[in-house]
Protein backbone atom coordinates (compact mmCIF):
# COMPACT_ATOMS: atom_id res chain seq x y z
CA UNK A 1 0.00 0.00 0.00
CA UNK A 2 1.25 3.52 -1.07
CA UNK A 3 2.34 5.65 2.40
CA UNK A 4 0.05 8.95 3.38
CA UNK A 5 3.06 10.99 1.77
CA UNK A 6 3.38 9.55 -1.53
CA UNK A 7 -0.54 9.92 -1.86
CA UNK A 8 -0.31 13.72 -0.98
CA UNK A 9 2.49 13.96 -3.15
CA UNK A 10 0.39 12.60 -6.05
CA UNK A 11 -2.92 14.67 -5.70
CA UNK A 12 -0.72 17.43 -5.41
CA UNK A 13 1.01 16.52 -8.82
CA UNK A 14 -2.64 15.94 -10.59
CA UNK A 15 -3.73 18.91 -9.30
CA UNK A 16 -0.78 21.18 -10.58
CA UNK A 17 -0.46 19.09 -13.59
CA UNK A 18 -3.87 17.32 -14.27
CA UNK A 19 -1.92 14.48 -15.30
CA UNK A 20 1.34 12.66 -15.57
CA UNK A 21 1.68 12.96 -19.69
CA UNK A 22 1.40 16.70 -19.18
CA UNK A 23 4.14 16.27 -16.71
CA UNK A 24 6.58 15.22 -19.54
CA UNK A 25 5.99 17.46 -21.60
CA UNK A 26 9.37 18.92 -23.22
CA UNK A 27 9.81 22.50 -20.27
CA UNK A 28 9.59 25.32 -22.05
CA UNK A 29 10.51 26.94 -18.79
CA UNK A 30 11.96 25.89 -15.62
CA UNK A 31 10.48 26.66 -11.92
CA UNK A 32 14.25 25.00 -10.38
CA UNK A 33 14.77 21.73 -8.73
CA UNK A 34 11.43 20.77 -8.15
CA UNK A 35 10.92 20.28 -11.89
CA UNK A 36 10.83 21.81 -15.24
CA UNK A 37 7.37 21.61 -16.82
CA UNK A 38 5.46 22.34 -19.93
CA UNK A 39 1.81 22.53 -20.84
CA UNK A 40 0.72 23.00 -24.38
CA UNK A 41 -2.68 25.58 -24.92
CA UNK A 42 -4.09 25.42 -28.37
CA UNK A 43 -5.18 28.82 -29.35
CA UNK A 44 -8.62 27.17 -30.68
CA UNK A 45 -8.97 26.00 -26.60
CA UNK A 46 -10.15 29.18 -24.90
CA UNK A 47 -11.21 26.59 -21.82
CA UNK A 48 -7.54 24.74 -21.88
CA UNK A 49 -5.91 28.03 -21.79
CA UNK A 50 -7.71 29.72 -18.63
CA UNK A 51 -7.10 26.21 -16.98
CA UNK A 52 -3.78 26.25 -17.45
CA UNK A 53 -3.47 30.09 -16.40
CA UNK A 54 -5.27 28.96 -13.18
CA UNK A 55 -3.12 25.94 -12.49
CA UNK A 56 -0.20 28.23 -13.19
CA UNK A 57 -1.21 30.78 -11.19
CA UNK A 58 -1.62 28.55 -7.81
CA UNK A 59 1.74 26.72 -8.20
CA UNK A 60 3.41 30.20 -8.32
CA UNK A 61 1.35 30.69 -4.63
CA UNK A 62 1.88 27.57 -3.71
CA UNK A 63 5.74 28.10 -4.60
CA UNK A 64 5.78 31.31 -2.95
CA UNK A 65 4.29 29.62 0.28
CA UNK A 66 6.49 27.37 0.38
CA UNK A 67 9.49 30.04 -0.05
CA UNK A 68 7.68 31.62 3.09
CA UNK A 69 7.89 28.70 5.03
CA UNK A 70 11.32 27.67 4.09
CA UNK A 71 12.29 31.21 5.42
CA UNK A 72 11.15 30.53 8.80
CA UNK A 73 13.73 30.84 11.65
CA UNK A 74 12.54 27.23 12.21
CA UNK A 75 14.17 25.89 8.87
CA UNK A 76 17.55 24.44 9.16
CA UNK A 77 19.31 24.73 6.33
CA UNK A 78 20.44 28.26 7.10
CA UNK A 79 20.79 27.80 10.78
CA UNK A 80 22.74 24.58 10.97
CA UNK A 81 27.13 24.89 10.87
CA UNK A 82 28.58 23.51 7.50
CA UNK A 83 31.73 23.13 9.92
CA UNK A 84 30.43 21.85 13.59
CA UNK A 85 30.00 18.69 14.34
CA UNK A 86 31.27 17.29 11.30
CA UNK A 87 34.47 15.01 10.76
CA UNK A 88 36.62 17.02 8.24
CA UNK A 89 37.04 20.62 9.44
CA UNK A 90 38.82 23.04 7.64
CA UNK A 91 38.74 27.18 8.12
CA UNK A 92 37.06 28.97 4.77
CA UNK A 93 40.27 29.91 4.25
CA UNK A 94 41.82 26.76 3.77
CA UNK A 95 38.46 25.51 1.78
CA UNK A 96 38.91 28.47 -0.25
CA UNK A 97 42.41 26.89 -0.83
CA UNK A 98 41.50 23.77 -1.70
CA UNK A 99 38.47 23.76 -4.55
CA UNK A 100 37.75 25.74 -6.94
CA UNK A 101 35.18 28.95 -7.34
CA UNK A 102 32.33 27.04 -8.36
CA UNK A 103 33.20 23.62 -5.95
CA UNK A 104 33.24 26.32 -3.27
CA UNK A 105 30.06 27.95 -4.46
CA UNK A 106 28.38 25.10 -4.09
CA UNK A 107 29.68 23.12 -1.57
CA UNK A 108 30.29 25.73 1.71
CA UNK A 109 27.92 28.43 0.58
CA UNK A 110 24.98 26.48 -0.17
CA UNK A 111 24.49 27.72 -4.09
CA UNK A 112 23.00 25.80 -7.13
CA UNK A 113 24.61 25.74 -10.39
CA UNK A 114 22.75 25.88 -13.60
CA UNK A 115 21.04 23.28 -15.05
CA UNK A 116 23.24 20.90 -17.75
CA UNK A 117 26.17 22.64 -16.43
CA UNK A 118 28.12 20.03 -15.17
CA UNK A 119 29.77 17.15 -17.02
CA UNK A 120 28.03 14.44 -14.76
CA UNK A 121 24.83 14.95 -15.69
CA UNK A 122 25.87 13.17 -18.74
CA UNK A 123 28.12 10.35 -17.31
CA UNK A 124 26.71 7.19 -17.55
CA UNK A 125 29.89 4.85 -17.10
CA UNK A 126 29.90 2.61 -13.85
CA UNK A 127 31.63 3.73 -11.03
CA UNK A 128 31.26 6.14 -7.66
CA UNK A 129 30.52 9.51 -7.29
CA UNK A 130 32.45 11.01 -4.05
CA UNK A 131 32.52 14.52 -2.76
CA UNK A 132 34.58 17.02 -3.89
CA UNK A 133 35.96 18.37 -0.60
CA UNK A 134 36.57 15.31 1.02
CA UNK A 135 36.62 11.99 -1.27
CA UNK A 136 33.72 10.31 0.93
CA UNK A 137 31.90 7.68 -1.80
CA UNK A 138 28.22 9.48 -1.98
CA UNK A 139 26.48 7.94 -4.75
CA UNK A 140 27.13 4.79 -6.71
CA UNK A 141 26.56 4.53 -10.63
CA UNK A 142 23.85 2.05 -10.51
CA UNK A 143 21.74 4.55 -8.82
CA UNK A 144 21.78 7.58 -11.07
CA UNK A 145 19.12 8.20 -13.66
CA UNK A 146 18.26 10.65 -16.09
CA UNK A 147 15.64 13.32 -14.46
CA UNK A 148 15.53 15.71 -16.96
CA UNK A 149 15.95 18.49 -14.36
CA UNK A 150 19.54 18.76 -15.66
CA UNK A 151 20.80 18.28 -12.32
CA UNK A 152 22.99 14.34 -11.62
CA UNK A 153 19.72 12.69 -9.98
CA UNK A 154 19.97 9.74 -7.96
CA UNK A 155 17.46 7.28 -6.42
CA UNK A 156 19.40 6.56 -3.20
CA UNK A 157 22.87 7.05 -1.48
CA UNK A 158 25.94 5.10 -0.85
CA UNK A 159 25.55 3.95 2.69
CA UNK A 160 28.30 3.94 5.60
CA UNK A 161 31.09 0.87 5.55
CA UNK A 162 31.35 1.48 9.47
CA UNK A 163 27.64 1.58 9.74
CA UNK A 164 25.94 -0.04 7.10
CA UNK A 165 22.22 1.62 8.36
CA UNK A 166 23.99 5.27 8.24
CA UNK A 167 24.08 6.67 4.70
CA UNK A 168 27.23 9.07 3.87
CA UNK A 169 24.63 11.54 2.85
CA UNK A 170 23.15 13.81 5.66
CA UNK A 171 19.45 14.58 5.03
CA UNK A 172 18.24 18.31 6.40
CA UNK A 173 15.66 17.26 9.32
CA UNK A 174 12.38 19.04 8.37
CA UNK A 175 8.90 18.38 8.92
CA UNK A 176 7.03 15.55 6.32
CA UNK A 177 4.89 18.52 4.95
CA UNK A 178 7.81 20.32 4.40
CA UNK A 179 9.35 17.65 2.62
CA UNK A 180 6.56 16.72 0.32
CA UNK A 181 6.02 20.02 -0.46
CA UNK A 182 10.15 21.66 -0.79
CA UNK A 183 12.37 18.73 -0.50
CA UNK A 184 15.00 18.92 1.91
CA UNK A 185 18.90 19.51 1.79
CA UNK A 186 21.30 17.33 1.68
CA UNK A 187 25.19 17.47 3.35
CA UNK A 188 27.95 15.41 2.86
CA UNK A 189 27.62 13.75 6.27
CA UNK A 190 32.13 13.83 6.72
CA UNK A 191 32.55 17.29 6.01
CA UNK A 192 28.84 19.06 5.79
CA UNK A 193 29.29 20.26 2.39
CA UNK A 194 26.21 20.95 0.46
CA UNK A 195 24.92 18.55 -2.29
CA UNK A 196 21.84 19.85 -3.10
CA UNK A 197 18.26 18.38 -2.59
CA UNK A 198 16.06 15.52 -1.94
CA UNK A 199 12.54 14.96 -3.13
CA UNK A 200 9.48 12.92 -2.35
CA UNK A 201 8.90 12.63 -5.96
CA UNK A 202 10.58 9.69 -7.24
CA UNK A 203 7.14 7.44 -8.06
CA UNK A 204 7.33 10.15 -11.13
CA UNK A 205 9.84 8.10 -12.61
CA UNK A 206 8.79 4.83 -13.97
CA UNK A 207 11.36 2.77 -15.04
CA UNK A 208 14.08 4.42 -13.31
CA UNK A 209 15.65 3.14 -10.13
CA UNK A 210 14.07 5.99 -7.94
CA UNK A 211 10.54 4.48 -8.75
CA UNK A 212 11.90 1.77 -6.28
CA UNK A 213 13.12 3.96 -3.42
CA UNK A 214 10.38 7.19 -3.85
CA UNK A 215 13.53 9.83 -3.54
CA UNK A 216 15.08 11.88 -6.28
CA UNK A 217 18.46 13.40 -4.85
CA UNK A 218 18.91 16.42 -7.10
CA UNK A 219 22.32 16.80 -7.28
CA UNK A 220 24.51 19.60 -8.00
CA UNK A 221 27.89 18.10 -10.34
CA UNK A 222 30.36 20.74 -9.21
CA UNK A 223 29.91 19.26 -5.50
CA UNK A 224 31.05 15.46 -7.17
CA UNK A 225 34.07 13.76 -8.63
CA UNK A 226 33.38 10.93 -10.48
CA UNK A 227 35.86 8.02 -10.20
CA UNK A 228 35.07 5.09 -13.07
CA UNK A 229 35.28 1.42 -12.08
CA UNK A 230 37.64 0.49 -15.43
CA UNK A 231 40.94 2.35 -14.24
CA UNK A 232 44.16 2.15 -16.55
CA UNK A 233 47.00 -0.20 -16.24
CA UNK A 234 49.43 2.65 -15.57
CA UNK A 235 48.22 2.78 -12.09
CA UNK A 236 47.41 6.89 -12.29
CA UNK A 237 44.09 7.64 -11.11
CA UNK A 238 41.20 8.38 -13.70
CA UNK A 239 38.21 10.93 -12.54
CA UNK A 240 36.01 13.69 -13.22
CA UNK A 241 35.53 17.04 -11.83
CA UNK A 242 31.85 17.62 -11.75
CA UNK A 243 32.73 21.56 -12.17
CA UNK A 244 33.81 20.86 -15.24
CA UNK A 245 31.21 21.81 -17.99
CA UNK A 246 30.09 19.27 -20.71
CA UNK A 247 32.22 19.05 -23.51
CA UNK A 248 29.60 18.44 -25.95
CA UNK A 249 26.40 18.02 -25.34
CA UNK A 250 22.83 18.89 -27.50
CA UNK A 251 21.42 20.11 -24.33
CA UNK A 252 21.11 23.68 -23.85
CA UNK A 253 23.26 25.28 -20.67
CA UNK A 254 21.54 27.77 -19.10
CA UNK A 255 22.96 31.11 -17.80
CA UNK A 256 22.44 31.41 -13.84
Amino acid sequence: MASSSTIISFFLFIFFFGSVDSFFTPAASSWGRLQSTSLAVSPQDDWNAKNVMFRREMMQKSLTFGALLTASPAYARSAKSRTTGYDVQHTEAEWAQMLSPQQSFILRQGGTESPYSSILEGEDRAGLFVCAGCGTPLFNSKEKFHSGTGWPSYAAPTMSKSNPDVSNVEMEDVSTFQYQLAGAEVRCRTCGGHLGDVFADGFLFPGTPAFATGKRYCIDGGALIFVPNNQSADGELEFVRGDLPPAKSARPVFQG
